[in-house]
C-alpha cells in the first residue's frame, strides 16, 4: 500500500503559505482511500491548516491519539465541530488525569474531554493496550516496553489526583506502523518511553523490514549528550530513509541528527509532506 503523510501540526512552519505554528502535533495520513488523522495538535492550528493546505477534515474516519497530553489531544473539539462519524483509537490511560511539574508548580496537561464526553457524541471509542489495526495498512504499537538502559520517562510528568501524584510510566505512548509495500513507516507521537524502544516494537510486530520514513517527536529536550549519542548509534542501525524529527525533540538534538542523517534529514514543519 502507497501512503502520504501530511503534517497538520507542529512547531514550526515555513514563510510565505499562511500556516499556523504551535507547540503540538498532528499527521493527516492518506492510505489509499482511507483518511486517518493521527493526533489532533492544542486545537487552533488543525482547522486553519487543514484548510490553507486543502485538507478536508471531515472526510476523517479514523483519529488516533499518541497519549493524553493537550499538544496530541486538544483539537479534538475543532474537529468535532466538523466531523463526528470517526472512530477513536487510543491506550486506555489517554484519558487518565495527566499534570506535569515545572518551576515547583502543578500543571494540568490532559486531555480537555472525557471518554463520556466523545461518546455522547456520538464518536466510537476503541481502547486497548494491544497493538490495534486502525484502517488495513496502519496499526498501532501497543504498549511499548522499557527494554534499553538510556531511555527513560521525563520525572517531571505526574499522573493521578492533584492530593496524591505518581510519576507517569506513560503507558499510553503509542506510535503508527505503516506497512507500505517495500518496508513500513513510523510515526511517533512523543516517543515518551524511548523511539528505541519503539522501534524494537516495530520489528517484534512487523519484522525487520526496510524503515522508508521516521517521523514525529523524540522527547530529546534537555537530553544529555551521552544519551543523545547512544540513540543515535541505535537510529544509524535502524537506517531511517527518510528522518524527519520536530515537536518534543530539542534543537540541539535536531541539530545533531541533521549533522549525522543529512541526505536522509527534513525537519518536520507543518505543510511537509512524505510518500511512502
Amino acid at each position: 500500500m502507497d501512503f502520504k503523510i501530511t503534517t497538520l501540526v507542529e512547531n514550526t512552519v515555513p514563510m510565505g503559505r499562511g500556516l499556523v505554528g504551535e507547540h503540538g502535533l498532528s499527521f493527516f495520513i492518506e492510505a489509499g482511500k482511507r483518511k486517518v488523522l493521527f493526533d489532533t495538535g492544542q486545537g487552533l492550528a488543525l482547522p486553519v491548516n487543514a484548510k490553507a493546505l486543502g485538507i478536508d477534515l471531515a472526510s476523517v474516519e479514523a483519529v488516533v491519539l499518541s497519549h493524553g497530553h493537550y499538544d496530541h489531544t486538544g483539537g479534538l473539539k475543532a474537529l468535532l465541530s466538523v466531523n463526528r462519524r470517526f472512530t477513536l483509537f487510543a491506550h486506555p490511560d489517554a484519558f487518565a488525569h495527566k499534570f506535569s511539574r515545572r518551576d515547583n508548580r502543578v500543571h494540568p496537561i490532559g486531555l480537555s474531554m472525557g471518554q463520556k464526553d466523545l461518546e455522547a457524541t456520538g464518536i466510537r471509542v476503541v481502547l486497548s493496550t494491544a497493538p490495534m489495526e486502525v484502517v488495513p495498512g496502519i496499526t498501532t504499537t501497543g504498549e511499548i516496553p522499557m527494554e534499553t538502559a538510556y531511555e527513560r520517562i521525563d520525572t517531571a510528568l505526574f499522573t493521578g489526583k492533584c492530593e496524591a501524584l505518581q510519576p507517569d510510566p506513560l503507558k499510553d505512548d503509542l506510535s503508527l506502523i505503516l506497512h507500505a509495500r517495500n518496508g513500513h513507516g513510523v510515526l511517533l507521537g512523543c516517543a515518551h518511553r524511548g523511539v528505541v524502544n519503539i522501534l524494537t516494537q516495530v520489528e517484534k510486530i512487523n519484522g525487520k523490514k526496510r524503515l522508508l520514513a521516521l517521523a514525529g517527536g523524540l522527547h530529546l529536550t534537555g537530553a544529555s549528550g551521552a544519551r543523545v549519542n547512544r540513540i543515535m548509534e541505535a537510529l544509524e542501525r535502524f537506517s531511517p530513509e527518510i528522518l524527519a524529527p520536530g515537536h518534543c525533540t530539542g534543537f540541539p538534538a535536531v541539530f545533531r541528527l541533521w549533522a549525522a542523517f543529512e541526505e536522509n534529514f527534513r525537519l518536520n514543519q507543518v505543510g511537509n509532506v512524505i510518500r511512502i
